[in-house]
């Protein structure tokens, strides 16, 4: 039975993240990337789509080259303000929003986009459920996902392995060669998760999403083979997904459809993060009150906050995580 029983909602601000770093000297990853979603969009759904994890917008002009209709949502205000500036779409919404309780009704989107965003997920389950109700009957998600065993995970291992070695520690287990079908991975600023291959397979079976497409890649983030062309990776990425050396695959899914369901009016694709209830998009830029449980969710800057976090939830501090510092939300 797949369950997020034992895992905690642990959520993370990226308050600390700087993308300019981040992605310095990563110009032939950040290229493939973008093919590869390319590929994908050309063959789904892009009636509206929802891209959850904007971060500063790396791939939001990629997306919206193919949108009729866009949605962005990420728990960073400052990304999506960012994200906001570059859009080249003027009826373009920009949501904030935590990925544990997604405030969108169900069957809204025909494509939904998440990209290196679920390693971060605590609870894979719920997530891709929540990512399914919100999908219409026949939707697609692209989504990537950091699995075990691969080369990045037999780095991180040396790498801890080392980092130990110089204080005679041995704490932590490897992640590479875990049973568990969730490994949390050390060293890393905020909580960070592997998981195993057919393990994702599996979640995605129970969530009525079928695999249509995937291409591995990641090696080309390498220095040691960064030199490669970079249409070599997209074959081999292509051809050979299944190998476990890839860092990364990327999935195209589709939702299971018994029959066409359309997809409701923009202005009806929002609920109450927090109970539940429907509540109307309205076209003025004002702030939206849940007429159920009466919370309000600020608009500012163009940009509805509608993040909801329980009190049971863990709040990541950057940082510190490897150390095993988790905050409580007070």
């Amino acid at each position: 039975m797949i369950s997020d029983a034992e895992n905690q909602e642990i959520v993370s601000r990226f308050e600390k993240l700087d993308f300019t770093s981040l992605w310095e000297g990563r110009e032939k990853v950040n290229s493939l990337e973008k093919i590869i979603l390319s590929s994908f969009l050309k063959t789904s759904d892009c009636s509206r789509i929802l891209e959850l994890g904007t971060g500063n917008g790396r791939l939001t002009s990629t997306i919206q080259q193919y949108a009729k209709q866009y949605v962005g949502s990420d728990i960073n205000k400052e990304f999506l303000a960012q994200v906001k500036s570059k859009s080249n779409m003027e009826d373009a919404i920009f949501l904030a929003s935590n990925l544990y309780h997604l405030p969108f009704a169900d069957n809204s989107f025909s494509c939904i986009v998440m990209i290196r965003v679920f390693n971060f997920v605590s609870q894979p389950f719920q997530v891709l459920r929540d990512l399914s109700r919100i999908l219409v009957p026949g939707g697609f998600l692209l989504i990537s996902i950091n699995p075990k065993p691969s080369l990045a995970t037999i780095v991180d291992d040396f790498k801890l392995h080392m980092a130990e070695s110089k204080v005679k520690s041995r704490e932590s287990k490897s992640v590479t060669f875990s049973r568990l079908n969730i490994s949390e991975v050390h060293p890393a600023s905020s909580p960070t998760f592997a998981f195993k291959r057919n393990f994702i397979e599996q979640l995605f079976h129970k969530n009525n999403l079928s695999v249509r497409r995937k291409i591995s890649s990641g090696l080309e983030d390498y220095s040691l083979l960064k030199r490669i062309p970079l249409n070599f990776y997209l074959k081999i990425g292509t051809m050979f997904n299944f190998f476990p050396l890839f860092p990364t695959t990327f999935f195209l899914l589709q939702k299971k459809q018994d029959k066409a369901f359309p997809l409701p009016d923009i202005h009806n694709i929002l609920k109450c993060p927090k109970c539940g209830s429907g509540i109307t998009l309205k076209d003025d830029l004002s702030d939206h009150t849940c007429a159920e449980c009466s919370s309000v969710y600020l608009m500012d800057n163009d940009i509805l906050d509608m993040i909801y976090i329980p009190s049971n939830a863990l709040i990541a501090d950057e940082g510190e995580w490897i150390l095993g510092k988790r905050k409580r939300m007070s």
